[in-house]
């Protein structure tokens, strides 16, 4: 019988060749254009022909440099703070829906998350303007004689990184909540706690390592943001990485955005590290709650019965009946923070089909003025069949080596797996712009800067840890019984897996390839440094655009993306249920 018995005691399907095997392809993508563009990365900072520590100096010894760096960290943590501060009451609000409500509100959550971040930022600067969608109501509802200014400025800044991170906290702190035992909270309120004080008490402190998590997460993710801060942000609202930005596109200093990129890297890695051991301990942590729970019970039914707060004598019975559902205080707070996340999207809509010149809403008339301009305009349509044709060629190959990769993962068993995991996914994790520059560095040497090969090289990299992550998924969630019996009865091992196991996974693969397609052709950071007017993608003339040359087009450009994005989110969902929120 070809099958093995895993350490939790069910059958597990073999393999005649090891599945190590499988992962050759990701490795060696990966190594080649992603792994040793890192090494060289790090070797250049050092100095390009003797090891020297002078270019450290040189970026840490500048006021200027250190003073930017700082107000990087401050902007992380605040941005982080915020986006607990807001994600918190949806996240609650959701587990605590029906299954019906709760699906329906997370793919409200979930749909800016898969929408170009160029596209939102460009959102938030049609409604901040000083000619914008705010100032319009403000100026007309009577409230000043003259614009806000809200625009190419620190509060710009803030309001479209947190639009952006903010689904990325609403995960962490879901999970946590739905691990929750609530007949901790009844049991407080059932001697008389106020819910108030129940949850602030026994729920807040439960959740708390989803908390840590989020904020974590989104501090680390903030720390490497160049695009909002780049479009919204004033002459004083640079960021670390738009120091890095300017070192290699104006100033052509490679020794000195390589220092700047490494500084940048180990406070991510340590960060991240901080990460994972908080979700680990907090792994453990609710295993020992499981043990436990009754113990817990009676404890927090004592602590809640001493508190001076919880007079069950001055309740009504009503007050006092058990009830998790949100009440009306929940449901407005949801509804204004859906709003915040979808309506940016939206908006753009409406203003693609105006007949103005300019991004006027509500539109004075309507047009398809500009989706013609879109469509027929050399400059517009050459960018476009370029990125689908880049992210076509990243979608078949970042889901023919992640799957080939996470099916080694799940099924093998080698020394060394976790650290080939976490290489495999750590473009996931390391700015995109860090591993943006560290290609371009290699590519620049190959001749490879601006030819579709370079781009697709370059995508497949961040596009590889997405596929990975759901086909993972996808496995895990399978029954290897049905393939255990088919190798039992005689089948060959490859032809039990592509018989019985692939047919259930395929959703999950189809899923990670749309999710692949989109990687690739929403990127604009690897396209700011790889990409060149022969190899131009549509995100990087959207760019030219925004900066440049500010038109409805730009509105009708991003409907359609926006489009395509919300068909493609919805046709994983269908295909593989969940599979937003995976990736996510």
């Amino acid at each position: 019988m070809s099958s093995s018995i895993s350490e939790k005691g069910v059958s597990q399907p073999t393999m005649r060749l090891s599945p190590s095997w499988l992962l050759v392809p990701a490795i060696l993508v990966l190594g080649v254009v992603y792994g040793w563009p890192l090494v060289r990365l790090l070797r250049i900072s050092f100095g390009q022909n003797d090891w020297t520590m002078v270019h450290y100096v040189r970026v840490l010894s500048d006021s200027y440099n250190v003073l930017v760096l700082f107000e990087t960290f401050r902007l992380s943590f605040f941005v982080a703070l915020i986006c607990l501060l807001v994600g918190y009451p949806i996240a609650y609000l959701i587990s605590r829906l029906s299954k019906r409500w709760s699906v329906i509100v997370t793919a409200l959550v979930v749909l800016p998350l898969w929408t170009s971040t160029l596209i939102r930022s460009f959102a938030w600067m049609v409604l901040l303007g000083r000619h914008g969608v705010i100032n319009d109501l403000y100026l007309n509802s009577g409230l000043g004689s003259t614009p806000l200014s809200i625009l190419y400025n620190r509060f710009a800044v803030y309001v479209g990184t947190v639009h952006i991170m903010l689904p990325l906290m609403v995960f962490p702190l879901l999970s946590a909540m739905k691990k929750v035992d609530w007949r901790l909270i009844d049991a407080a309120k059932s001697m008389g706690a106020r819910p108030a004080a129940a949850f602030l008490l026994i729920f807040v402190p439960l959740t708390k390592s989803g908390m840590i998590a989020g904020f974590l997460l989104v501090f680390i993710l903030t720390l490497g943001f160049f695009v909002t801060p780049a479009l919204l942000g004033g002459p004083h609202d640079v960021t670390f990485v738009m120091l890095i930005e300017r070192a290699v596109n104006e100033l052509s200093d490679w020794e000195a955005a390589s220092a700047m990129c490494v500084i940048l890297l180990l406070a991510t890695f340590l960060l991240y590290g901080l990460y994972r051991l908080v979700a680990m301990v907090s792994a453990r942590r609710y295993r020992n709650v499981g043990r436990s729970r009754s113990n817990l019970l009676r404890v927090a039914t004592q602590i809640m019965g001493r508190l001076p707060i919880a007079s069950a004598s001055n309740w009504p019975a009503k007050a006092r009946k058990l009830s998790n559902r949100p009440g009306a205080a929940a449901w407005i707070t949801g509804i204004l923070i859906v709003t915040f996340l979808v309506l940016p999207i939206l908006i753009i809509l409406p203003i693609s089909f105006s007949a103005s010149p300019y991004l006027d809403f509500p539109p004075p008339s309507l047009s398809l003025r500009w989706y013609e301009n879109y469509f027929t305009r050399a400059d517009w349509i050459k960018p476009t069949l370029t990125s689908l044709q880049v992210a076509i060629a990243v979608a078949v190959i970042s889901t023919l080596i992640g799957s080939l990769a996470a099916i080694a993962l799940v099924r093998g068993k080698f020394a060394g797996k976790a650290v080939i995991t976490a290489f495999l996914v750590s473009p996931s994790v390391v700015p995109t712009l860090i591993t943006a520059v560290a290609i371009y560095f290699q590519f620049a040497k190959l001749g490879l800067v601006g030819t579709l090969t370079g781009l697709t090289l370059a995508h497949t990299v961040i596009a590889v840890p997405i596929v990975l992550i759901l086909v993972m998924a996808s496995l895990k969630s399978v029954d290897t019984r049905p393939e255990v019996a088919a190798q039992s009865l005689g089948a060959h091992p490859i032809v039990a897996f592509t018989k019985v196991t692939l047919p259930a996974i395929r959703p999950g693969i189809i899923s990670a390839s749309l999710f692949a397609f989109l990687t690739s052709f929403d990127d604009i950071i690897i396209a700011l440094f790889v990409s060149s007017d022969s190899a131009k993608t549509l995100p990087m003339r959207m760019w030219e655009g925004i900066r440049f040359d500010l038109d409805p087009t730009m509105a009708a450009a991003s409907s359609a993306i926006i489009i395509l994005s919300i068909v493609l989110l919805a046709i994983a969902r269908r295909v593989a249920p969940g599979a937003g929120e995976k990736a996510g």
